[in-house]
């Protein structure tokens, strides 16, 4: 191991033992990569036949890439530099040199990771307390926190056009949130309570976040995009039939949102089509049971469930599937293999996709205690242990839905 390796490595480690030894173990490059000189005679990288960073001059690109940055002044106030793409380090040398602001940088590439981290002498910008590196979101959200790090901070996010290039979803998702949470008019910073994904659902004194114009707090739940509420400010928070409509990593990413703005000791309750009971009411032929669900009522029982799981526009259902292809895999699968099947099965060139989950009892208690909620039960309609909650306005479907409530705990 070379000097300049050991010392990245041991500077990582201080603050995200993981990603130094996720860099130490990745051994076998999956890509094709070369050094190479630029024309201004700086190091290069080629990674998969493109270029890292401009080839003509790195040192300029990151001297432009900072001077956009600095461009965002916000009257003067400090601000949090993300960095999406570390490269060979040129963008985080010229941020480190020139402004004593946090920064956090994301190198989704496990590939380039390990080879700037092999030659690249990066001590002095990571020995200093306002820098971290990060190799995914999730990391960026930690580095975030151990820099004391609030929604109601200022932020860039800067990148090169490498990067744009090869991960354009994941820095627009980045920078739908960055957008978001610098306009301050629209920054939640102070006691609430919110439902999530309700439509058109209004009630006094509550907040509502979903995608819609008219939403209180407009964020995209199936995007990663951080909510515009700053810390520990959420009273109550409550959601129906709503998680069904997102994915998995989209799912645990609200939780950990929700964790960080809500109060200490608040109370979270969701509630959404129990895919257990689906699989009991197709086992049973209960055809009664899907007609709580928004799918094709004509359809064979086999339709029903495989749309509970994946659905779109309203009153259209989801795939057509032959029933006794499902009816195989009913009985051939374990639960989350048989969903993940009718997952598959999703089109997503349809304008509108409605179900694209299925969430049972045990699934989601995982998902609430990875966020870090406690005193998670599995309640039943209108029985909250909210007074608030209990009243008519909020529980619906109740033949067909799961029932869960938790709260952040009250020392964290």
């Amino acid at each position: 191991m070379s000097k300049i390796f050991k010392k990245n490595l041991l500077l990582i480690a201080e603050y995200n033992q993981l990603l130094a030894e996720k860099i130490l173990n990745h051994k076998e490059i999956t890509r094709p990569i070369q050094l190479v000189n630029s024309e201004s005679e700086d190091a290069n990288l080629v990674y998969d036949n493109e270029f890292v960073h401009d080839n003509t001059d790195p040192v300029y690109e990151a001297i432009e890439v900072y001077q956009q940055a600095a461009s965002n002044d916000f009257n003067g106030e400090k601000r949090v530099h993300l960095l999406y793409g570390l490269g060979l380090g040129y963008v985080l040398k010229r941020f480190a040199k020139k402004t004593d602001e946090k920064i956090i940088v994301i190198e989704p590439s496990a590939d380039i990771l390990r080879i700037a981290a092999e030659i690249v002498d990066f001590s002095e910008e990571l020995s200093l307390p306002n820098i971290r590196l990060a190799g995914n979101i999730p990391e960026a959200r930690k580095c975030m926190s151990d820099l004391s790090v609030n929604m109601s901070d200022n932020f860039t996010l800067s990148t090169i056009s490498f990067y744009y290039k090869m991960y354009a979803p994941e820095i627009n998702s980045i920078d739908a949130g960055v957008k978001n949470i610098n306009n301050k008019d629209k920054i939640i910073d102070k006691p609430c309570k919110i439902n999530i994904g309700p439509g058109i659902w209004q009630e006094k004194d509550w907040m509502t976040l979903d995608c819609y114009v008219k939403a209180d707090i407009r964020v995209d739940l199936r995007k990663c995009t951080p909510f515009p509420i700053v810390d520990n400010m959420v009273e109550k928070v409550f959601s129906s039939h709503c998680i069904e409509h997102i994915e998995d990593p989209h799912i645990e990413f609200m939780l950990k949102e929700l964790y960080r703005t809500m109060k200490p000791g608040g109370v979270l309750r969701l509630s959404c089509p129990d895919a257990d009971a689906a699989l009991e009411a197709y086992k049973n032929n209960n055809r009664k049971w899907f007609s709580g669900i928004c799918t094709r009522k004509d359809d064979p029982v086999g339709a029903l469930l495989l749309n509970t799981f994946v659905s779109y526009e309203a009153g259209t259902g989801g795939p057509r599937v032959p029933e006794e292809e499902v009816r195989e895999k009913f009985y051939s699968l374990e639960k989350d293999d048989f969903i993940n099947w009718c997952l598959s099965h999703v089109d997503r060139s349809r304008p509108y996709i409605a179900h694209i989950n299925g969430i049972y009892y045990e699934k989601l208690e995982r998902m609430l205690q990875n966020a870090g909620f406690v005193d998670i039960e599995r309640s039943s309609f209108g029985n909250s242990r909210d007074e608030e909650l209990r009243r008519p306005k909020f529980d619906m479907y109740e033949n067909v839905s799961l029932f869960v409530e938790c709260y952040k705990p009250n020392c964290f």
